[in-house]
C-alpha cells in the first residue's frame, strides 16, 4: 500500500522539511534544536517516519572518554609525579625520607608520584653516604598531560581520537570513564519529498478536540488515523535495588528458622572484634593491613570491669602476655560480625539463643572480581546444652537450601575462636567453587570470657558471593551497581 502525505503529522512534517532544508543527514539533537520540538517528540517522529519508510535511519554506537573526579584534579593541579618534579627542580636533591613533606603533595599521593617519576624515567633514587636521595631530570610535557588538559575544557572526548598508549595509562590510573553513546543519524529518502510536497498546506489534526469539533475545522482537515498496534514507550518506574530484595529474602528465611536479628556499630573496639574471641594483641589480623585503624579518635571506651577482667585472665593465662588495655580499647572498623554476636551474649548470657545479623564489615582486601573492601556478612549463633558441630551443619545445609542451593562442600578450616572449625563452599559456574561459609563452635576461651556455661555454634557467611551465583553476577562490584541498564536487567529475588 503506498503511504501518502495523509498519513503525516505535524511534527513529522517540520522533521521532513528540516531535513529537506539542510540537504544532509542530521543528528537527532539537531534536528531537535532546529525544529525547536523535544528530543524525545524528534526521536518518536523519526521512528515512524523510519516505519513509513521516509526517512533512512543509521545508528552508530561511538565510545567516548570522560574524566573521573581524579582525573579531572590531575587535569588542574597537574599530574603528581609532575607536580614532585616541579617542587625537586626548585629546591633540588630532596632526601627520601623527607618527600612527604614536599607542598603540594597529599600524603596518598607521594608513593604514587615517586613509582610513575620512575617509570618515565623523570627521575631516578640515588644513594650517598649511606642515605637514599630523590634526584629529577628535564622532562617535556606528556602526551598524558595535553590530552588531559583538553578533556578538561570539554565534557568527553571520543576515545578514538586519543593515541592508544594515553589511553591505556589514563585507565590503568583511573583518570577517565568509558561510556558508549549512540548517534542516530536522519536523511529524508525520495518517498519523503514527495510526500512533503503533498503535505504543503493541508492540515492533519492528529488530536481532535472539542475546540476543533465546535469551529468546524475537522470538515476540511485530515483526521490522522490512530494506530491500536504501536508499541507504546518504555516505562522503568522507580524500585528498589535488587540487592537489597535478596538480603531481605536472607532475613526472611533466618526469621523462618527460628533466629531473631540484631545489629552492632560498624566503629568497633578491638575488645569486641578481637579480644573477646580470643585473637592475641599481636595477631596479625590486627595489623593495618588487615583491619581499618580510626585515627580520630583512636580509643574508645572499655565494658563494664568483670569482662574486661574475665578477658584479661584468658589472655595471660594461655597466651602468656601482658594484656593490654590501651590495645583493646582502639578503634577500628570492625572487619567482621562476630563481634555482634559477642556483644549480644555478653547481654543475654542464659540460653537459648538464637540471633543472626547482616550488616557490612571493612577489610583492607586487594579488589578483584571476588574481593572488596566493604562487603556483607551474615552472622549467626545458636546456643544451648546439646548444640554440636552436627546441628551447626544442619543449620547451614537448611539455610543454603532455602536460598536454592543444592550442594554445599564443607572441609576442615581454622578460626581463632573456634574448634572445631569448617569452611563450606558452593559452585558458580563461571569462577568454580566459592568459599563463602565459615563456621564452628565457639572455643571453651570465647565463652569464658563471656560468661557462658554452655555449648554456641556461630557462623559467618560471605553473602554477596552467595549472591553471586544466584543473581548470575561474575564480579562482587555490580552488587553496588548504579548502572540503570544492568539494574534495569536484573530480576528482583523474591
Amino acid at each position: 500500500m503506498k503511504t501518502t502525505s495523509l498519513e503525516l503529522s505535524e511534527g513529522e512534517v517540520k522533521v521532513l522539511r528540516c531535513l529537506k532544508e539542510a540537504g544532509k543527514s542530521l543528528d537527532v539533537e539537531e534536528i531537535s534544536r532546529l525544529t525547536g520540538l523535544t528530543l524525545s517528540s524528534v526521536m518518536s517522529y523519526v521512528e515512524s517516519l523510519h516505519l513509513k519508510g521516509m526517512v533512512s535511519l543509521k545508528v552508530v554506537e561511538e565510545d567516548y572518554v570522560e574524566l573521573t573526579d581524579e582525573g579531572k584534579r590531575y587535569a588542574f593541579e597537574g599530574l603528581p609525579e609532575r607536580r614532585l618534579l616541579n617542587a625537586l627542580r626548585v629546591t633540588g636533591r630532596r632526601a627520601l625520607r623527607d618527600v612527604k613533606s614536599i607542598e603540594g603533595l597529599r600524603e596518598e599521593e607521594v608513593a604514587l608520584a615517586l613509582g610513575w617519576l620512575r617509570r618515565k624515567n623523570w627521575g631516578r633514587i640515588v644513594e650517598v653516604n649511606g642515605e637514599r636521595f630523590i634526584e629529577v631530570f628535564e622532562a617535556p610535557k606528556s602526551e598524558l598531560e595535553e590530552y588531559l588538559e583538553r578533556m578538561a575544557r570539554t565534557p568527553r572526548a571520543e576515545m578514538k581520537t586519543i593515541p592508544k598508549a594515553v589511553l591505556e595509562e589514563m585507565k590503568a590510573r583511573r583518570l577517565v570513564n568509558i561510556v558508549s553513546i549512540k548517534r542516530r543519524s536522519v536523511s529524508i529518502t525520495d518517498l519523503g519529498l514527495s510526500a512533503l510536497e503533498e503535505a504543503a498546506g493541508l492540515k492533519v489534526i492528529s488530536v481532535l478536540t472539542s475546540d476543533i469539533i465546535k469551529s468546524g475545522k475537522w470538515r476540511t482537515a485530515y483526521l490522522r488515523p490512530y494506530n491500536v498496534t504501536a508499541e507504546p514507550p518504555k516505562v522503568y518506574p522507580g524500585r528498589r535495588h535488587f540487592y537489597s530484595v535478596f538480603l531481605e529474602k536472607v532475613k526472611r528465611i533466618l526469621v523462618e528458622m527460628g533466629f531473631i536479628e540484631a545489629e552492632g556499630p560498624y566503629v568497633e573496639l578491638e575488645f569486641w572484634n578481637f579480644d573477646v574471641l580470643f585473637q592475641a594483641q599481636d595477631h596479625p589480623a590486627r595489623e593495618i593491613h588487615d583491619c581499618f585503624l580510626l585515627l580520630n579518635p583512636s580509643r574508645g571506651e572499655l565494658p563494664s570491669s568483670d569482662i574486661v577482667e574475665r578477658v584479661k585472665e584468658v589472655h595471660e593465662r594461655v597466651w602468656g602476655y601482658k594484656w593490654s588495655r590501651d590495645q583493646a580499647s582502639r578503634l577500628i572498623l570492625r572487619s567482621h560480625t562476630t563481634a555482634v554476636s559477642a556483644r549480644f551474649l555478653a547481654k543475654r548470657p542464659k540460653p537459648p539463643v538464637k540471633m543472626f545479623c547482616v550488616s557490612k564489615v571493612f577489610r583492607p582486601d586487594v579488589i578483584d572480581a571476588t574481593h572488596f573492601i566493604e562487603f556483607t556478612q551474615v552472622e549467626g549463633i545458636y546456643g544451648e546444652p546439646g548444640v554440636n558441630l552436627r546441628t551447626l551443619l544442619g543449620i547451614l545445609q537448611d539455610f543454603a537450601q532455602r536460598l536454592g542451593f543444592k550442594e554445599v562442600r564443607f572441609r576442615p578450616s581454622y578460626f581463632p575462636f573456634t574448634e572445631p572449625s569448617v569452611e563450606g563452599s558452593v559452585y558458580h559456574p563461571q569462577l568454580g567453587w566459592i568459599e563463602c561459609l565459615g563456621a564452628g563452635m565457639f572455643r571453651p576461651e570465647v565463652l569464658k570470657s563471656l560468661g557462658i556455661d554452655y555449648p554456641v555454634a556461630a557462623w559467618g557467611i560471605g553473602i554477596d558471593r552467595l549472591a553471586m551465583v544466584l543473581l548470575g553476577i561474575s564480579d562482587i562490584r555490580n552488587l553496588c551497581s548504579r548502572d540503570l541498564k544492568f539494574l534495569r536487567e536484573r530480576v528482583e529475588v523474591i
